[in-house]
Order: C-alpha cells, then structure tokens, then sequence
C-alpha cells in the first residue's frame, strides 16, 4: 500500500489504491476579479519548498563556476530574473489578479520579450554554453508568449487558455544528458541543470493554471493517477491546494466504458507530502448520485478482481519457474 495512503476499510465502502483518470476543481471560481481564476492554490506549500531548494542549489553549484566567472555569474542572474518574473505574473492570475493593469508589469514583460542579453557575450568565448542558454530561452520564450496571449484575452468570466501548450522541448533533451553520472561534480552543467528545474516549476505551475481552464472539456487527456479511492470519498496526490472544507468538483474518467462521473464534494484533509512536493488532499463526496456511487463502486471492485487474478498468475509462474529451476 502506498504510505501516502491511508485506508479505512472499517468504513461502510472499502478503500483501494487505484489508478484513476481525474479531474479536480472548486466548485465556484474566485469572485469579483479582473481575471477569471478557478480559486486552487497552484503554488502550495510543497511547490515553494521546491523552489527554494532549487533556487538554493542553482547558487550552490553557480559559485563554484570558474571558467569566465563574472559572465556567467551575470548571466545566471539575469535567467533567475526571467523565471522568477514569470512566477510572480502567475501568481497574480492564480489569485485573479491581471497583470496587465500592473505598468510595471509592462516595463518588465518589453524588457523580457528581448530575450536574454548577457548570453550574447559568450557568444565567441563559450559557444557551448551559448547554445544551452538559447535552448533555455526557447522554452521560457513559449511560456511567456502564451502567457500573454491568455491574459490578454481573458476577462472576468473566461480564461482564455492554450489548448496546445507543448511539451518536449530541446532543452529537456539536453538535460537528460547532463543527469549522467559523468557530469555529477561539473558545476557549470549542474548549475545548468538546477536552473532549468527551477524554471520548469514555475513553468508547470502555469500549466497547470491553464489546463485547470481548458481540459475540463477533454477527459481523455486527464492525467492517470494514483489515488485511494471508494464510493464515498477520495485521496489524491495533488499539485495544488484547497481550503479545508471547500466545496470541490470531482469527475472521474473510465476510457474502456467512455463514462464520466462527477461528484459533489467537500476538502475533509489536507496536508504536505514533503518528499513529493505535493498536497495530499482528502475529498468526501456529498450526497452522490446513487447510479454513479454504483458504477464507481463496480469498477473499484472489478480492478480488486483484476489486481487479484494478476497477482494468482504470477504467484502461481513464480512457482512453476521455481519448480522447473529444481528439476
């Protein structure tokens, strides 16, 4: 059993850990804002506690740069700027609040549409590098234009967001490289690395802000998850918080049926998975309807059958090979 988890199966339905295609939201959005906002906390406590570590590592490995110090070092800050600007202007529109009537916002966003400026010096020097830093301000430069575009566009009772926001950029190609074993001790290529991981939490936070506006329409793109669930209630590993006793929409997709179900439920737990710089949110569904509590209880009890009949196979092949290895 997951240690996230805690099952109670003295309770009238029984608990399991399942994996679910879900879908979590509060029940009202915030009111009376510039800027629609669905009201979910997306920089909870365990997403702050990441940022901080990276944030802290990116300085640890960046001070023990050598090779043309000073410019990196300028350069580094210059990125750390970029990404934490980005961060604040999420933020606001987490909490409903449009950047846009911010003028200095509109200083910084015409200063941070240029791109990075320091990278040019290393253009001749460390041609390396320069790339590296290029690839960075691909995917920051994406982030941003999408970011503008949606506030741009929003208003009180939309968010305008970007039903094709990508993944799979260059840059992450390159960071798989550097997780080498090869590069551990290299401290400009793990700075490299530490940076971008703080970009990309703050990149995944805004994701997570835009597609809590858009795949609500589009169950099949729902992130499969693992959750402890029964025909009453639910725990799930979030990456974004709820106040406790908020009223929240539950949906759950079952693809080989094409069946949605939605409950009305209310926040009874929540609490920070250090770890996992997750929220461990705990939802008791309220007055369900009782064709729906059927039908989530039917498939909590086909995937018990399923997990059961999987686990007799392989017992019973361990055995046979054990048997055939003593023959």
């Amino acid at each position: 059993m997951n240690r996230w988890f805690q099952k109670g199966n003295s309770r009238r339905f029984f608990r399991i850990d399942m994996p679910l295609r879900l879908f979590v939201t509060p029940s009202s959005p915030i009111k009376d804002r510039e800027i629609y906002a669905t009201g979910a906390d997306y920089f909870p406590p365990g997403i702050k506690k990441r940022l901080e570590e990276e944030k802290a590592d990116t300085h640890f490995w960046l001070s023990r740069v050598q090779d043309q110090k000073i410019l990196v070092t300028e350069l580094f800050n210059e990125v750390i700027g970029f990404i934490e600007f980005f961060g604040e202007c999420a933020i606001s529109i987490s909490q409903g609040i449009n950047p846009r009537l911010d003028p200095k916002y509109w200083i910084q966003l015409n200063q941070k549409k240029q791109g990075f400026q320091k990278v040019e010096a290393l253009f001749e020097s460390a041609p390396k590098t320069y790339r590296y830093f290029k690839l960075i301000e691909d995917k920051y430069m994406i982030f941003l234009e999408s970011m503008i575009h949606s506030i741009t566009h929003s208003t009180q009772s939309h968010f305008e967001a970007n039903r094709n926001l990508p993944y799979g950029f260059k840059i992450d190609e390159t960071l798989e490289l550097f997780k080498k074993e090869k590069f551990s001790k290299v401290p400009l290529v793990q700075g490299i690395l530490s940076l971008c991981q703080l970009m990309n939490t703050y990149l995944e936070a805004y994701r997570h802000i835009n597609d809590d506006n858009v795949l609500r329409q589009y169950p099949t793109e729902w992130k499969l998850q693992q959750a402890n669930v029964s025909a009453s209630g639910l725990a799930v590993l979030l990456e974004k918080r709820f106040e406790a006793f908020e009223k929240v929409d539950v949906f759950f997709y079952f693809p080989t049926q094409e069946k949605i179900l939605q409950f009305s439920g209310s926040i009874v737990d929540i609490r920070t998975i250090d770890d996992a710089y997750k929220e461990r949110v705990a939802i008791n569904f309220e007055f369900p309807d009782g064709s729906n509590q059927d039908f989530l209880q039917n498939e909590i009890q086909r995937f018990e059958i399923e997990e059961c009949m999987h686990f007799n196979l392989s017992s019973f092949s361990a055995l046979i090979a054990d048997k055939e290895g003593e023959d």
